[in-house]
């Protein structure tokens, strides 16, 4: 699909690198997962936005393990993913209201959950107020790893290119603080967990610089290619990214999958009636 600007002028084009594609399919081992055990019927993202990818697509192995999925503003380029894998029938959009205050009633889901973007910001603990609210039963967040060892590159990358910080409040990148929000909020911490475990720094940083220094900074502004749309249509999954599942699900010491894995989750409970 053509995609313009909103000023007129054509989307720079992004593919998304194998490494996204492989914490994609990463998460969607976890969520299936979930979905399995937990009896997950319906789902909220929250905000459907994406990190350095393809936005409004992360919920898409939801669907495909049969929950219904509403999204939290979502961007036409992704919503057309879903039409081209033929489950529009299971997502439902929402626009009004703000992520800390959505208007949507109490209680409306088994599972309201954010990829990422939600630790960024400085109103994280509001808007886990909100998803506690929204739930039924149970939350989720990833977030971004401050314990594997590319972060301090990262970090030393962006002072040496002069680029502002643009990954928001890193705070949320340490487990402890994330669960002291949910406390907080009336959410008990239930499950734990590192996921996206390559043997590459996160991120190499590389990529990252380009796109700041291209102007394109914000997902939205890009036109998209997301390689996992072609693995969800039946296309294979990647040699490489096979072996480094294999290694991911083996027996891996504590520290190891500390150091090395690019994000963590954090599974909520509501504690109230």
């Amino acid at each position: 699909m053509s995609q313009t600007k909103h000023d007129g002028a054509a989307r720079q084009r992004e593919t998304e690198p194998l490494g996204i594609t492989y914490d994609r399919l990463r998460l969607d081992a976890l969520l299936t997962r979930l979905v399995r055990e937990r009896g997950i019927k319906t789902a909220l993202e929250l905000p459907a936005d994406g990190a350095k990818a393809m936005p409004s697509i992360y919920s898409l192995a939801l669907a495909r393990a049969g929950v219904h999925v509403t999204l939290y503003r979502p961007e036409e380029q992704g919503l057309e993913v879903w039409r081209r894998l033929g489950l529009i029938d299971k997502v439902t959009a929402v626009y009004e209201g703000t992520p800390a205050a959505t208007g949507l009633p109490d209680r409306s889901f088994d599972l309201v959950w954010n990829f990422v973007s939600v630790g960024f910001r400085p109103d994280f603990g509001d808007i886990i107020g909100e998803m506690a609210r929204l739930s039924n039963r149970h939350v989720l967040t990833v977030h971004c790893n401050g314990f594997n060892w590319g972060y301090p590159w990262h970090k030393l990358l962006h002072a040496a290119f002069r680029l502002p910080w643009t990954h928001g409040e890193t705070a949320y990148f340490f487990p402890n603080r994330v669960r002291d929000v949910y406390r907080g909020r009336g959410l008990h911490p239930a499950e734990f967990g590192h996921l996206d475990m390559p043997w590459w720094p996160d991120p190499p940083g590389f990529r990252d610089v380009r796109l700041h220094l291209s102007g394109g900074d914000r997902v939205e502004d890009l036109e998209w290619t997301a390689p996992i749309e072609a693995i969800y249509a039946g296309g294979e999954v990647p040699k490489l990214v096979q072996r480094l599942a294999k290694i991911e699900e083996s027996e891996i010491p504590t520290p190891v999958r500390t150091i090395f894995s690019h994000l963590f989750y954090q599974l909520g409970e509501r504690t109230s009636a």
